[in-house]
């Protein structure tokens, strides 16, 4: 008891001291957080020092041998590892299953259940399962190749080890119905990827990864065909350009531009009110940029898209971003601009000129009443090159 007493005194002291030299030079821990926070947030873009990331601790090995599930949780942890490491599971002996209608489509439901609790799983868009001779359960994943490296040695898709580089590559090829893609960084999970797509098509084309990850596809949307697709996605670039030439001039520099384009945009475009009042009535044209640019009516989707195309003219790079907007599904941009990346909402500043705009190249924070994953723009920004 003695020695317990002791130890305590000397692990008190050395917190009182550790507490009184924690700040140097007279600073308080609230000064020097204060201090701290101002540098960060003087930082932008590419200059932005990313916050480090905890190391992810090592998974552990997979059994060799035949393994014994004796219940289905028991079994979904010798899944779940497997698919982690994206590996095959060992043989299993299962009596419980035994006892199963369908044994394989109670394996299936443990498979969806993990895919929906670890989406990072994703890669494994399969499974098999057989009982063999000697009473065992074989079950056999089929991964994506990107994840595995096991891509056929005649495989001719173009490499993509980026969010940009599959944006770009998607838009590049949107004549195409299938696009062969080789993913060469393993690390991108298959939810990120088809978001990186969404960038893509305009709500004309809808472009999302294969089954197995080795191709993008390509799916007109609302009803055209694919070549009526690419002529609507054409009309919006060149009534685009249009508008380019009528608001900018030789003399304006790249912010002038950018705010010239988004005074037209949220001058000129009304919002369509039939999505509420009448949403049966209202033209698929008013929930993409076609709506906005030929017919100055719109929903935020328009309103995004649109000005989505003005920056590409000018070469502004510009994402739209989806989400929420108080409680409300919605959709706005986030432009890079000065070396860095701001918010822009254009539905929330339709007619807001004359009085100064709310929305306008706004950071975060200031974003009021938008909710949206910005870990995910985080991760989408980073893959991108500005």
């Amino acid at each position: 008891m003695k020695n317990r007493k002791i130890w305590a005194a000397v692990l008190a002291l050395c917190l009182m001291l550790a507490g009184c030299t924690a700040g140097t030079g007279g600073e308080s821990a609230g000064e020097q957080e204060g201090q701290s926070a101002s540098a960060a947030e003087s930082q932008t873009g590419s200059e932005a020092e990313a916050p480090s990331e905890p190391e992810t601790p090592a998974l552990p090995e997979l059994p060799e041998g035949p393994v014994t599930a004796a219940d289905a949780e028991e079994l979904s942890g010798y899944l779940e590892l497997a698919m982690q490491r994206a590996e095959q599971p060992p043989a299993v002996e299962a009596a419980f299953l035994d006892s199963e209608a369908d044994p394989e489509m109670t394996v299936r439901n443990l498979y969806y259940a993990l895919l929906s609790e670890h989406p990072e799983c994703k890669c494994a868009y399969d499974l098999a399962m057989e009982r063999t001779g000697d009473g065992l359960y074989r079950i056999t994943f089929s991964y994506m190749p990107y994840r595995t490296g096991d891509y056929p040695a005649d495989f001719a898709g173009e490499e993509a080890g980026s969010f940009g580089e599959l944006i770009a590559l998607a838009q590049e090829h949107l004549d195409q119905a299938e696009i062969p893609v080789r993913v060469t960084d393993p690390s991108l999970t298959v939810d990120d990827l088809g978001r990186a797509l969404q960038q893509v098509g305009g709500g004309y084309l809808l472009c999302q990864l294969s089954r197995d990850g080795t191709a993008i596809t390509v799916t007109p949307q609302n009803g055209l065909t694919h070549q009526a697709a690419l002529d609507r996605l054409a009309e919006i670039e060149t009534l685009a350009q249009q508008i380019v030439e009528e608001c900018v001039t030789d003399s304006m520099t790249l912010p002038e531009q950018a705010e010239a384009l988004y005074t037209r945009l949220t001058d000129r475009v009304a919002y369509d009110f039939r999505y509420y009042t009448d949403p049966a009535s209202m033209p698929y044209e008013s929930t993409t940029a076609y709506g906005a640019l030929k017919d100055d009516l719109a929903i935020c989707g328009g309103y995004a898209q649109a000005l989505q195309a003005l920056y590409e003219q000018v070469g502004i790079p510009c994402l739209t971003v989806s989400g929420q907007w108080n409680g409300e599904n919605h959709m706005w941009n986030l432009v890079w601009l000065d070396g860095e990346w701001r918010y822009c909402d254009a539905t929330s500043d339709r007619g807001r000129s004359e009085f100064g705009f709310g929305c306008y190249r706004v950071t975060a924070e200031n974003l009021w009443g938008h909710t949206w994953d910005q870990d995910w723009v985080a991760r989408l920004t980073s893959g991108l090159k500005v």
